[in-house]
């Protein structure tokens, strides 16, 4: 008996020893709160108002696409919440926290969030039209091809936050700290650019990296980049590649187990196996993932995806030495600071993708299509086979705003 008892419990457990633990904010809000809200903005707004003496918890809460119109929810913690295509128009959210919220294709229409956290909130696509945003605290915030047509920055924390494609006109971001801010295409006409911050590794709209002269340009201020805080444990070293130009180093693999043996065979590989299927099962999916796991590191080196559609994929800082592309579709690819170093891009669509900072040594790119893609930064080398089929020369990296490496 026991020992039959033994047999179904040993592959449960090994189950959830095996099953990754989620980063995501577990749901904590309070039961009361989270029940007054979904019965309507009326009834929340006169629920709100008698609080005894305290803040309401909506932390991890499921309020994806609620009418939340006119919604009081000032000094409210939303940390960790899904307000996905939620109405809140004209709601007032200041000082509220919203670190970690999810708020793709949410309208914030003439809302107010003076002095709220977004730390790496997911606006991607959101409407922010006429929106105030004064002090807001907005460090990694994505707001990807978001409409921020009028909205108010000022005097906000926008270091590192990703604005590709937004809509930035008539905006405020006065004093705004956008260091290692990403503006690639972002449309910033008539905004006001007053006393911004900006550093060496800020993309500007054009697609260029700010400079002392631009800031002077534009009568803001040319700082150094933040640095990076060290992180209070090391990660687990990655095995070497034979892919060409790889370093190998210490890193978070992003899933626990060995994951460097193919099932069924004693062969091992250079890639992360569980990221690997991840990506080839389905390219928003994963770059979902990766907005809400910045700290991720993604080692795909030596990795074949020959042929497949990878057009919008998020691969900025990957590990993507010796990895194969041959006519792989990556139309609008985010390949900022990868290693691409020897890897086969040959009749790849590269159409509109950035590569900036990339490092593109030992690369093949023969009859690839370069369309409008961004190549600030980019780091090329005798061995780096153009599209053209020509190989890359010191002269080549000049006109392109490139570094030569000389082998």
């Amino acid at each position: 008996m026991q020992n039959s008892i033994q047999r179904h419990i040993r592959p449960v457990l090994l189950f959830f020893a095996l099953v990754p633990v989620s980063s995501a904010p577990a749901s904590a809000f309070d039961a009361a709160d989270f029940k007054a809200l979904k019965t309507g903005v009326t009834s929340w707004n006169s629920y709100r108002a008698g609080l005894p003496g305290r803040f309401a918890d909506l932390s991890g809460a499921q309020l994806k696409g609620m009418n939340l119109r006119g919604a009081d929810l000032s000094n409210a913690d939303l940390s960790g919440a899904d307000l996905g295509s939620t109405d809140l128009s004209k709601a007032r959210l200041d000082h509220a926290r919203l670190d970690s919220a999810r708020l793709s294709s949410a309208l914030l229409v003439r809302a107010s969030l003076n002095g709220a956290t977004l730390r790496n909130a997911d606006l991607e696509e959101a409407v922010l039209e006429g929106a105030s945003l004064k002090g807001a605290l907005m460090q990694t915030a994505v707001l990807k091809k978001a409409d921020c047509t009028g909205a108010d920055f000022s005097g906000a924390d926008l270091q590192e936050t990703n604005f590709r494609e937004a809509r930035l006109v008539g905006a405020q971001l006065a004093g705004a700290d956008l260091r290692a801010a990403y503006l690639w295409r972002a449309d910033m006409s008539r905004s006001d650019m007053t006393g911004i911050r900006v550093s060496p590794s800020t993309v500007l709209a054009s697609g260029s990296y700010a400079s002392q002269a631009w800031a002077s340009e534009h009568r803001a201020q040319f700082l150094d980049d933040v640095p990076k805080p060290v992180p209070a444990v090391a990660g687990q070293a990655l095995p070497t590649g034979s892919g060409k130009g790889g370093n190998s180093g210490p890193g978070k693999t992003g899933s626990s187990g060995n994951l460097w043996r193919m099932s069924g065979s004693g062969a091992t590989v250079a890639y992360d196996q569980v990221l690997y299927k991840k990506l080839k099962s389905g390219v928003f999916a994963w770059n979902d993932m990766r907005k809400h796991d910045r700290a991720m590191e993604v080692n795909l080196r030596e990795a074949k995806f020959d042929q497949k559609n990878l057009s919008y994929v998020d691969l900025a800082h990957a590990k993507l030495q010796g990895a194969s592309f041959r006519k792989a579709d990556l139309f609008d690819a985010d390949l900022r600071d990868a290693d691409l170093s020897g890897c086969d891009l040959r009749e790849a669509n590269l159409e509109k993708a950035d590569l900036g900072g990339a490092d593109l040594s030992g690369v093949n790119l023969w009859r690839a299509n370069m369309s409008r893609v961004r190549l600030d930064g980019v780091k090329v080398s005798g061995s780096t086979i153009l599209d053209t089929g020509k190989k890359a020369t010191p002269e080549w990296a000049g006109r392109h705003a490139a570094v030569f490496i000389h082998e």
